[in-house]
């Protein structure tokens, strides 16, 4: 925690090694407020998943996002509310737990041993800034962790109440991702209904068609003759990405001359296979004007503008195609994901598709909305936490005091 410059000197606050800090407040080293306990090694066969059982309590591990929920056990439970520290790889998330659970792996658990709030204390730990001490996979030990310290208010009341305000934000952001979840469910399933002709629109009622891939794309092969230095990869959240930007670095070969060059509208389908692409992604370059990508991947633009680029970017994101590449493809044995198939095979699928463009334009146009919704949701919900964020730094140091 760092001096803060709007309480230096003013009355009613004291200087401490961890900054300026309330007078009435204190700073302790962890040891001193819990004890402290490292998660433990719970075998597989003795938890169940049915959540209905009898006294099985929530398995919580630090590789699991959500509070690592991991399953349900009857054993190695902690019956008083607690904080986890994770321990390993993406260290120093810290969560606080209601009574009866169970921490497994490289969870640091921290249990109260003085009359404090466990709950708004959790809070204050999350403003530490844990470091690294292993020289290999990054990890924390009980040791490591009980040797940092935290600035707090000794009135138990003043920390109830300072939970209890987080509590109410984390709550906020909590529903509003629920929203957003609820949202992305219900536009993935418009998105499939529409795309095979499930839903139908009102006053379109002519039938789809079937067309080869090559009567509607044309592949792309121009060489990066003009040596754009504009790298790409595949994103599966922001599709057709600079390297710099996915990365922070440049993984490409020195000499790019022979990637593919793009043009802002134009499509790239990356062979392997990623989290939520089981058969491959396909993406659109949208975010620049022009970029190169490597000779990997299979390149192609609309060949006439009879056809909605929009609705073919749905199309292909939906994975529309996913069970026609499954028929053509082949993971090489030692290809580590990458599919085999002829790009002869991959042009001579057949799309499923409405053959009048108004109709694709109406579908897209509806997708568009749905998908800007759940875009501007997003933001608000950026917005929120960074306001959260900044409410945490006024509270957690004592500038803004709560009555209590």
């Amino acid at each position: 925690m760092s001096n803060n410059v709007l309480i230096k000197n003013k009355k009613g606050y004291k200087k401490t090694k961890l900054g300026w800090i309330p007078e009435d407040w204190e700073v302790a080293k962890l040891f001193e407020l819990f004890n402290f306990t490292a998660g433990g090694d719970v075998n597989k066969t003795i938890f169940s998943r049915n959540k209905t059982k009898t006294h099985c309590y929530p398995i919580y591990s630090n590789s699991i996002e959500k509070k690592g929920l991991y399953g349900y056990s009857s054993k190695y439970t902690i019956d008083q509310e607690a904080i986890t520290i994770t321990g390993r790889g993406d260290i120093g998330r810290v969560f606080f737990h209601e009574p009866f659970f169970t921490p497994i792996g490289r969870l640091v658990t921290a249990i109260a041993k003085k009359n404090i709030d466990t709950k708004a204390l959790s809070f204050f730990i999350t403003q530490i800034k844990f470091r690294n001490e292993s020289t290999g996979v990054p990890q924390l030990t009980v040791p490591q962790v009980q040797k940092y310290s935290i600035a707090y208010p000794t009135s138990k009341n003043e920390q109830e109440k300072i939970a209890e305000i987080l509590s109410v934000w984390d709550d906020g952001i909590e529903a509003f991702e629920k929203l957003i979840e609820q949202k992305e469910i219900f536009h993935k399933a418009l998105m499939k209904n529409l795309l095979i002709g499930k839903i139908r629109l009102s006053g379109y009622n002519s039938k789809w068609t079937h067309s080869k891939f090559n009567s509607i794309f044309e592949r792309i092969t121009r060489k990066n003759e003009e040596l754009n230095s504009n790298i790409l990869t595949i994103s599966a959240q922001n599709g057709l990405i600079s390297q710099k930007d996915f990365y922070n670095k440049r993984i490409a070969s020195v000499d790019t001359s022979k990637y593919i060059l793009l043009n802002n509208g134009e499509f790239a389908y990356n062979k392997s296979y990623s989290n939520g692409y089981p058969l491959g992604a396909i993406k659109r370059l949208d975010l620049y004007e022009k970029g190169v990508v490597s000779s990997l991947y299979i390149c192609f633009k609309l060949n006439n503008s009879d056809n909605c680029s929009d609705f073919w970017k749905y199309y292909f994101e939906a994975g529309m195609l996913n069970c026609k590449i499954k028929m053509i493809a082949q993971e090489g044995a030692r290809n580590h994901g990458l599919l085999n198939m002829a790009t002869e095979d991959f042009f001579n699928m057949l799309l499923y598709h409405p053959k009048d463009s108004k109709e694709q334009q109406k579908i897209a146009e509806i997708l568009n909305k749905s998908d800007k919704e759940i875009q501007l949701l997003n933001s608000k919900l950026e917005k929120l936490k960074e306001q959260k964020k900044g409410l945490m730094q006024k509270l957690l140091t004592g500038q803004i005091r709560v009555k209590v």
